[in-house]
């Protein structure tokens, strides 16, 4: 009895030495990420994603992440022409590829002292960027800020150094002083009664080129009627002229008839000749 219980003692103790032993030893790789083996503190190679049996009394087993991720940068710059900027940009990147992560064990020792050094230089970068403009080309070039700090970053000799890939930059704020922006703000109030003003006197004179043309329409309307009835007339003139004395004769009695209002003359003058002078008036002849 006592001799069972020994053998069985020693099976458990086996089995938990075992596990023990096998257990820690198995590493389970995920594709977002990847793995690192140091033998002795020597950085030896990189496991596949899957299930890794690495023993782990000489080796150890360093996880990178593979994802993109996101640091943060609070700046402090002066401009060209010496305004105090403060901001924070925003940069999204990732290492490369699992080689990378090799690289960057062996040369860094972890994403952290990777992470320590880049802060350095990203930030060194940012500020640069800030202070090669002045203050109101920074105003006005805001929308191409990331732009730009995103082709700095993202230059050979720091991509490479890294060994991180740059995706995306942000410039999430920039805050002026109280001085600067005061002024900003009366530059913007200026500029606006300018244009308010400008805008007023072309559209004064719009109103005043409107108002010219039709003035010179009118003007030549008058013109073209008058030469209408200088024409006419002239082309009057020439058919009165063609026409004979009893035709011309005949049409200014009709004329005549034609404006008579229908009320008998109450003067009419006429003679029987010989210098006599008569007058009819109101139905009774005079001398």
């Amino acid at each position: 009895m006592k001799a069972k219980s020994i053998t069985l003692a020693i099976i458990v103790v086996i089995i938990a030495t075992a596990i023990a032993i096998v257990l820690p030893s198995l590493h389970m790789i995920r594709t977002e990420e990847a793995a690192v083996v140091r033998v002795w503190g020597v950085v030896d190679r990189v496991l596949q994603p899957g299930l890794n049996f690495v023993f782990w009394i000489p080796n150890e087993v360093q996880r990178f992440d593979l994802q993109v991720r996101e640091q943060s940068f609070a700046f402090s710059a002066y401009s060209v022409d010496a305004q105090n900027i403060n901001g924070y940009v925003t940069v999204l990147y990732q290492l490369t590829d699992a080689r990378s992560a090799m690289q960057v064990a062996e040369q860094f020792g972890s994403m952290h002292n990777l992470e320590s050094r880049m802060d350095g230089v990203f930030l060194e970068e940012i500020q640069n960027v800030f202070a090669r403009k002045s203050a109101m080309e920074i105003v006005a070039q805001r929308a191409f800020l990331s732009q730009e700090i995103h082709q700095n970053l993202t230059r050979p000799e720091i991509t490479g150094q890294f060994h991180v890939r740059i995706h995306t930059v942000s410039v999430e704020s920039i805050v002026f002083s109280a001085a600067f922006e005061q002024a900003v703000e009366n530059r913007m109030i200026t500029e606006q009664a300018m244009m308010q003003a400008e805008f007023e006197r072309e559209r004064a004179l719009v109103i005043a080129n409107q108002q010219l043309e039709v003035a010179r329409l009118e003007s030549e309307a008058v013109i073209v009627a008058a030469q209408a009835d200088a024409r006419a007339l002239s082309i009057m003139q020439d058919a009165w002229g063609d026409l004979g004395t009893e035709v011309r004769e005949i049409m200014l009695r009709q004329q005549m008839i034609n404006s008579w209002d229908g009320v008998m003359p109450r003067v009419v003058a006429g003679g029987s000749g010989a210098g006599e002078m008569q007058f009819i008036i109101d139905g009774v002849m005079s001398y």
